[in-house]
């Protein structure tokens, strides 16, 4: 399947390693990403074990608990882990992250 280069796409993984340090006991995650047509994560949200949740996007890129990834993705990735449009939207509208403000994430 060959994706359109200025349609964004989505996907989803379980992350089975801790943040580690003081965040230890926050427990394993899922990662849901909105990726760009370059293939970089534009909007990001984390959702923890313990019930923890942490986003962002390209005003938040980084804070004292981690950052957006950085990392380039590859086809591969994205079909493997692949979510709807749908299911990314109301993981990131329904879910409060607690390293931003509310106003913060609904002004982008």
């Amino acid at each position: 399947m060959s994706f359109s280069k200025n349609k964004k796409r989505y996907c989803k993984w379980f992350w089975d390693e801790s943040l580690g340090g003081e965040y230890e006991h926050w427990g394993t995650s899922t990662y849901f990403m909105e990726v760009g047509h370059d293939l970089y994560a534009v909007r990001q949200i984390e959702i923890y074990e313990n019930g923890n949740i942490l986003s962002y996007d390209r005003s938040h890129l980084t804070d004292d608990y981690g950052m957006l990834c950085d990392k380039q993705f590859n086809e591969e990735d994205l079909l493997e882990f692949a979510i709807t449009k749908a299911e990314f939207e109301q993981i990131w509208n329904t879910k409060i992250p607690i390293n931003r403000s509310v106003v913060d994430i609904k002004e982008e």
